[in-house]
């Protein structure tokens, strides 16, 4: 009697408790999310991604606006133009310096109120270098979506039919030894064919190697770093690769004749670029959708960034925060934009996964899956496109990321995104040959130092 009494207050209780959870949830107020963004319609990522998370909140509206299928310079003004006009944006997704420079000028809400509200440890969740690449004055500015590194992709197949080496890491100067191989190949284009604007890849191996866009002097003065000799050596290999050497394009030419470097790998035109894991993905979508002519006809083959020195394979490897979900000033919930944001970037691999995710606990293996594993517009289902292998190369690193192994001071984080900037409008005139070296260093310095002065 006593246990059927137990059983039935038991019961009771269930009851009661269940009855509470579907009272609050039903009395949750209807919020309505606005998510503006980039590239997040293709292959229905933004479609998919609302429509599951719609079954963890059913209370959650989230409506997207896509701004352009590349987070563009144009694109870019048009956001901006939109959040300073004052339209409600909750959501949106940069890379990390873009989502860094805005934080700096006050148009990026920090999120510490709502990690908080949220019961989460930021730092346990992303890692040191999750936390500290979002970080400016204290403030938590991101939820990191993934890591990002750049690799030599190149037509294996073509290498070894032609009996070019090319090793798991090389120098620069081995680099160059390498293209000129691709160089003596009949039917290319250009050897190989990569974007120096971009400017991590062009400074990307004297971070490895150390070297830092800022530093602080003895009596505790920010001053750009451009006059160190890593970050001339790694400035002056890609011009004269351009305009000594002839065997990458030039900028200008680059820009004059639209050149799309994955596509050149994938069409045979080229021997090798640089770029980062996107470019699978990229693939996958030229080889199933547009043009579909299936596979691409030859073996990818998988490099690391090449470094200053040979010493420099060893110290550390180029792996940063590619990008970051964030809120914009005009946001209207921070508290549930704060939730998608960590539901979109820590568990949604299967269909939001370009890189490798940051996120501690995530699953790796469907990370990997992601870029094995393809479903074309059509809806058929394309697998083993790529060996494991070959994913895995393009997604890790060999050695700890520079940023642990030559940690920025905290301090300095916030002139990053704004340098680099800088540098993105600057470097054109050196690399298309405009200016002596030592001039545009002298000329990088002193346009730095007015843009440290004035954050200050």
């Amino acid at each position: 009697m006593k246990r059927n009494l137990r059983c039935i207050l038991s019961l009771a209780l269930a009851l009661i408790l269940c009855s509470a959870v579907f009272v609050a949830l039903a009395e949750q107020e209807p919020v309505t999310l606005n998510w503006v963004g980039f590239g997040f319609e293709a292959n229905g990522t933004a479609r998919n991604l609302i429509e599951r998370y719609k079954e963890v909140a059913p209370h959650v509206t989230i409506e997207y606006q896509e701004l352009g299928a590349l987070a563009d310079a144009d694109g870019m003004r048009n956001f901006d133009t939109l959040v300073q006009a004052g339209t409600q944006i909750d959501i949106a997704y940069l890379t990390t310096a873009a989502v860094m420079e805005r934080a700096v000028y006050e148009a990026v809400l920090p999120l510490n109120d709502a990690i908080a509200a949220n019961g989460d440890d930021f730092e346990a969740d992303y890692g040191k270098l999750g936390a500290n690449a979002v970080l400016f004055d204290g403030g938590i500015y991101g939820v990191p979506r993934a890591g990002n590194t750049f690799k030599v992709f190149y037509n294996k197949t073509m290498a070894e039919e032609n009996g070019i080496v090319i090793p798991d890491q090389m120098t620069q100067a081995e680099l160059r030894e390498v293209i000129k191989e691709f160089q003596k190949v009949d039917g290319l284009t250009y050897p190989a064919c990569f974007q120096a604007l971009w400017v991590q890849i062009t400074y990307g191996s004297a971070s490895v190697a150390g070297w830092q866009q800022v530093v602080i002097d003895e009596d505790g003065k920010v001053l750009p770093n451009y006059d160190d000799p890593r970050f001339r050596d790694s400035l002056q290999f890609f011009r004269d690769l351009a305009l000594e050497d002839k065997l990458i394009p030039s900028t200008t030419i680059y820009a004059a004749e639209s050149l799309n470097r994955r596509k050149m790998l994938a069409d045979g035109q080229t021997g090798l670029i640089i770029d980062g894991p996107f470019t699978l993905i990229w693939l996958q979508n030229y080889m199933f959708n547009d043009p579909g002519e299936g596979q691409i006809p030859f073996e990818l083959g998988v490099s690391e960034l090449p470094t200053l020195t040979e010493e420099d394979k060893t110290l550390s490897s180029y792996n940063e925060l590619a990008g970051a979900f964030f809120a914009p000033k005009t946001c209207a919930n921070l508290l549930e934009a704060y939730r998608f944001m960590r539901f979109v970037c820590n568990e949604n691999f299967d269909i939001n996964g370009v890189y490798m995710p940051i996120y501690k606990s995530s699953d790796l293996e469907t990370a990997v899956t992601t870029f094995t594993r393809y479903t074309s517009n059509d809806g058929e289902l394309h697998t083993e496109i790529y060996p494991v292998e070959t994913a895995i190369s393009a997604v890790t690193v060999p050695n700890d990321s520079f940023l642990g192994v030559f940690p920025l001071d905290p301090s300095l984080i916030k002139y990053i995104a704004p340098l680099d900037s800088m540098l993105e409008n600057e470097f054109p005139m050196y690399l298309g040959g405009e200016v002596t070296l030592d001039a545009f260093i002298a000329s990088l310095t002193a346009k730095a130092q007015e843009i440290i002065d004035e954050i200050n």
